[in-house]
């Protein structure tokens, strides 16, 4: 049984490692009391599955993550419900009481939107992943300095970013994954909503596209900039 979490990587948070953020969920689901399948070998792993990871310094309004319950220990849950009725009620039921007891134990800063089934014969979560909506507040330039370097970013074929790395540098084009993005007019800090594409689990972070305007005469120290990921869309 496959159930996904839709959760709140919240401010207080932000600045949580992609690692921190699923060390702290998997010892909430044990806290919880989830009856989480677990890998098998020497050294055992609960079955959570995390998508489009969310770097350093970004918080996520619309996050995702699959569990795998184990058979046996819904077993239990359901002879424990006094509620049981037929099979579906007696699944709302057990999730209703698996969302609740993982809110009471979730650390500040992380909350639960919703828990619902998904099937398990379908493909792969990050494969239906298609793009991800960002708020970015920007405290030091205004909206009249943004929109034209902006608009000459949209206007490229091709903008290329180079990513290093300790081994090796990778040059990605940014162009191709940005859909769109808006400034909101007046806004103080200034603020943008981009949305970025996904294809089969690559994507681009909105603060390599905020580098990438200095090609545009436009500077933007990205330490500085308040980033939200308000949305991820999937198919």
């Amino acid at each position: 049984m496959r159930v996904r979490v839709k959760y709140t990587k919240g401010d207080k948070v932000r600045f949580l490692s992609h690692l921190d953020v699923t060390r702290n969920l998997r010892m909430a689901l044990a806290r919880a009391g989830w009856p989480v399948a677990m890998t098998g070998g020497y050294s055992p792993k609960m079955k959570v599955s995390f998508y489009a990871p969310l770097p350093v310094g970004t918080a996520g309004e619309e996050e995702y993550m699959d569990v795998v319950l184990d058979t046996k220990g819904i077993a239990r849950l359901v002879r424990a419900n006094a509620k049981c009725g037929s099979r579906k009620f007696r699944d709302i039921d057990i999730l209703a009481q698996l969302t609740k007891a993982f809110s009471r134990v979730l650390p500040e800063g992380f909350s639960v939107k919703q828990v619902y089934l998904v099937d398990d014969g379908k493909q792969n979560f990050e494969s239906q992943i298609t793009g991800s909506l960002y708020r970015i507040e920007v405290e030091e330039v205004t909206t009249e300095d943004l929109s034209p370097a902006i608009e000459q970013f949209l206007t490229q074929e091709q903008v290329l970013y180079e990513l290093e790395r300790p081994k090796q540098t990778r040059t990605t084009d940014l162009r191709k994954f940005v859909e769109s993005i808006e400034v909101v007019p007046g806004s103080s800090p200034a603020t943008i909503f981009m949305k970025i594409r996904h294809d089969n689990g690559r994507t681009v972070r909105p603060q390599w596209v905020l580098e990438s305007l200095s090609e545009f005469g436009l500077g933007i120290d990205t330490r500085e900039v308040i980033v939200d990921r308000l949305k991820v869309y999937f198919d």
